[in-house]
């Protein structure tokens, strides 16, 4: 490993604030997670589960199952590998879709063609069953509490999922084939789909029965995810190169967003804290003749309805081996990507804002600030010589100050961390952001720090800032 450090001369105290990050940055990229295939953080315990299928060429057994990942320090808390088989008996099986939230903690998960699954951090296996007949291709958290509801062909079914069993409690004939659920359980409601018939139709889940409210899709692709914004009364549907967002009080089309060339929507998921919608696109991921190898990360204002411009590229996200994902911590503090593409999940950090410089204190006359005017003397106004006029060495503001940093170990390794760079898996224990200082607080993790991270101390006391990154060694 070895230390570039980029000395920045800071402004005198007083002089102008320094600005704050203007969009979301990468601080680290988790490969510890299998090919991860859906991403969901709970809103009660704030554990990051994670739904995975098994790398290819991986050696020493298959990584399929659900993980459950602390999202402040990056280490996996659980991998339950075990869930419910076709047969009833156990199977490692991937974790193909996260349903929704359990009550406190945990999530139910679709496993195989049928199975539908629940669990939660601490459990060595999942537990749940398979029904019999048409394989499930929606499936969201329903309702009413415990149970999940499914899309099988033309059935809207809700259903309980038991200790070894699942049950079908209701179902509902629908006018064609189901599509895409979007379920607000405080309103009991739900949102089906209709790709053949262009509709978004509700259902209410008090007599699970069509209430009569539709939304008419214009022209476009099928509609390939649903996500409802409770707050805002806007459902958000994918519908391959463009991003949609309809007003239900209105049932109209309120916004729509182009991909780039080359790009489709993935996912999407909606932080009413924050009042943003986070937004995964992909490349299709054959450079130069379609797309650019390029996704991007996109943050929405969902008052406004507009792009806030404060997204990142996501280099190598295509959807050549599965549909990414995304998932934000309350707040946005947090964003998740996973990507089957790379085996990889991709932690963004919100931006930083401006840090206030401290003014100079009145009182301390022994510490006057080089940018302010000397003081007339006591006898003849005859002006003082600075400390700058005397000696400019003492300016500790001057081009060319450095703050001392701790360099590589014998071994090679920086003191912040482990490992060179390129996709790592983490040591657990350490944490995905970085300290006050500046100093890296996780081990073992590909981490980027942010360049206006960490120097808020640095710039206050009018010292010049390190900023450094690990990189690899070379020989």
């Amino acid at each position: 490993m070895v230390l570039t450090a980029v000395v920045v001369s800071t402004p005198a105290v007083g002089a102008d604030d320094p600005p704050g990050t203007d969009g979301y940055e990468q601080t680290a990229r988790l490969t510890t997670v299998g090919k991860p295939l859906d991403l969901l953080v709970h809103p009660e315990s704030g554990k990051l589960y994670v739904g995975s299928d098994t790398v290819a060429g991986t050696t020493g057994g298959s990584l399929a199952g659900v993980y459950v990942v602390d999202p402040a320090a990056g280490n996996v808390l659980n991998w339950v590998k075990t869930s419910p088989g076709s047969t009833g008996a156990p199977a490692q099986l991937p974790g193909k879709r996260l349903a929704g939230p359990l009550p406190g903690d945990g999530v139910h998960y679709l496993v195989g063609l049928r199975g539908i699954a629940a669990v939660k951090d601490g459990d060595a296996a999942g537990r749940g069953g398979w029904l019999t007949g048409t394989t499930i291709t929606q499936a969201k958290a329903g309702a009413k509490a415990g149970t999940v509801v499914v899309v099988r062909g033309t059935k809207l079914e809700e259903v309980t999922v038991g200790e070894t069993s699942v049950a079908v409690e209701r179902s509902l004939t629908l006018p064609a084939a189901g599509g895409p659920l979007a379920v607000d359980t405080a309103a009991e409601q739900i949102w089906v789909t209709d790709n053949t018939n262009s509709v978004l139709r509700r259902v209410g889940s008090a007599d699970f029965t069509p209430d009569g409210k539709e939304i008419p899709l214009g022209a476009g692709a099928a509609v390939s995810f649903l996500e409802w914004d409770t707050e805002r009364g806007v459902l958000w549907a994918g519908r391959g190169t463009v991003l949609e967002a309809y007003d239900i009080a209105t049932g109209k089309l309120a916004a729509s967003f182009d991909a780039k060339p080359g790009d489709t929507i993935a996912d999407v998921t909606v932080d009413p804290r924050s009042d943003r919608a986070f937004a995964v696109w992909q490349d299709w991921g054959n450079p130069p003749e379609e797309g650019d190898g390029v996704g991007q990360l996109s943050v929405y204002d969902t008052a406004t309805l507009k792009d806030l411009d404060m997204g990142a590229e996501l280099p190598g996200v295509n959807g050549q081996l599965g549909s990414s994902s995304v998932a934000v911590t309350p707040g946005g503090d947090s964003v998740f990507v996973g990507s089957p593409s790379e085996a990889s999940l991709t932690v963004f950090r919100a931006p930083v804002p401006p840090s206030p410089s401290d003014p100079p204190s009145p009182s301390d006359p022994e510490s006057p600030s080089p940018s302010d005017p000397a003081s007339p003397g006591p006898s003849d106004g005859t002006p003082e010589p600075s400390p700058s006029d005397s000696d400019p060495g003492a300016d500790p503001s001057a081009s060319g100050t450095t703050v001392p940093v701790d360099g590589p170990s014998a071994d090679g390794n920086s003191a912040g961390g482990t490992g060179g760079g390129g996709a790592q898996t983490t040591t657990g224990g350490g944490s995905l952001d970085t300290t006050g200082d500046g100093s890296l607080a996780s081990t073992g993790t590909d981490v980027l720090l942010p360049a206006a991270a960490g120097t808020a101390a640095l710039l206050a006391t009018g010292t010049a800032a390190v900023l450094w990154r690990r990189r690899r060694a070379t020989t």
